[in-house]
């Protein structure tokens, strides 16, 4: 066990290295019974697929944790505190670190407040970084980020640890301040609910059939071309998984649009399309087969064409009548209109009620159905 003072800003908090299971067991029983934890990780994910989690930051309001899962094997007890539903976890900008968690142990994870979206909502900006928000919340400069470290490496240099323990320092001050705005506007509620909903679309990942969705340029093909690319996109994601090895080390998005709306395609066009020689050698054979199972499916089970939304009947207009609700209802409930909707979930709105596929949104969750779905519908019908 090591142990050191953090003396950042006048704040000195103890942190301790947590190296043993038996160390780790003591302070999730102790954590469990807390009302709110900060947490952070640091990974590496260079040249996987999966995030290679190098290290767990925890800070309990009174001392910073740093857990270490390269020296611990087992780190079950951690688990029953992510799923532990009456003990809040404070992270910022959650989605990664709720994605090394879930696909390096597969804990399900509970009660998550992320301050990225709470700031969001809170009228501070989108999108806005974490040393942003401690200066701007809390008039604090913290240091540059470690962004080319390597976390990875052991013993971890003083530096590094004293700006892994910084990641999770601040969160807890900025928390406070966030839920007191958000329950004085009556929306607190919000983040809980769109950070559980970003963890449910890593948590249910399994399913990669609406994957080929996603490939930009994917409305150009016909039918049979389009069950081309589903079926390669489909085992690409699998192989990944299965390989541990980004999807762009397989091929890339743009190659399999090329091949898949090639007449003959070959060995001999992937390399003229560029593909990289490796990619080609190890898993070529294996992409042509996949286009050529494709092309014996029956033709009533090809999906149908993607309509590119800019072609849609009205869509330019329907996209204005939405935006133009979406703007009243942010005035009429006080909510920052970016943190309410963007583009993308008013197109995914049109888009479905037309019936056609698109690419899923997570962020069409109950509660902007709940302020927005009716007026939705209300102004969509207009067109009918």
């Amino acid at each position: 066990m090591s142990r050191f003072e953090l003396d950042h800003h006048s704040e000195l908090v103890a942190v301790e290295k947590v190296i043993t299971e038996q160390r780790l067991s003591e302070l999730c029983q102790s954590w469990v019974k807390q009302d709110v934890l900060a947490i952070d990780t640091e990974f590496d994910r260079t040249n996987t697929f999966f995030h290679k989690l190098a290290l767990i930051q925890v800070f309990d309001g009174e001392e910073i944790y740093l857990i270490d899962p390269l020296e611990i094997n087992d780190l079950k007890a951690f688990g029953s505190v992510l799923e532990h539903k009456d003990t809040l976890k404070v992270l910022h900008s959650c989605s990664e670190d709720l994605e090394a968690l879930h696909n390096s142990y597969g804990f399900p994870i509970n009660s998550v407040f992320d301050t990225q979206i709470a700031a969001a909502l809170a009228g501070l900006g989108p999108m806005l970084g974490y040393g942003n928000m401690v200066d701007v919340m809390l008039g604090l400069t913290l240091d540059k980020e470690h962004t080319k470290t390597d976390w990875l490496a052991r013993p971890l240099s003083e530096e590094q640890k004293i700006y892994a323990a910084q990641d999770v320092q601040f969160l807890l001050p900025c928390f406070h301040r966030l839920r007191e705005k958000l329950l004085e506007r009556g929306h607190y509620g919000f983040v809980l609910e769109d950070t559980q909903s970003i963890y449910e679309a890593i948590a249910y990942l399994d399913d990669f059939e609406h994957a080929y969705l996603k490939v930009k340029g994917a409305y150009r093909l016909s039918p049979k071309h389009l069950n081309r690319l589903k079926k390669t996109v489909t085992w690409r994601e699998k192989l990944a998984r299965e390989k541990d090895i980004p999807k762009t080390f397989i091929f890339r998005d743009h190659h399999l649009l090329e091949i898949c709306q090639h007449s003959n395609p070959s060995t001999g066009l992937l390399l003229q399309l560029g593909c990289n020689r490796g990619s080609i050698r190890k898993h070529g054979s294996d992409l042509l087969n996949q286009i050529n199972l494709a092309d014996k499916e029956d033709s009533s089970s090809w999906p149908q064409p993607i309509s590119a939304f800019h072609k849609l009947p009205d869509s330019k207009q329907k996209l204005k009548a939405l935006k133009q609700e979406a703007t009243a209802v942010a005035n009429e409930q006080n909510i920052p209109e970016q943190a309410l909707s963007s583009k993308r979930l008013l197109e995914y709105v049109i888009q479905t009620d037309l019936g056609l596929k698109s690419r899923p949104n997570q962020f069409w969750n109950s509660w902007r159905k709940e302020l927005l779905k009716e007026r939705f519908e209300k102004r969509l019908a207009e067109f009918s």
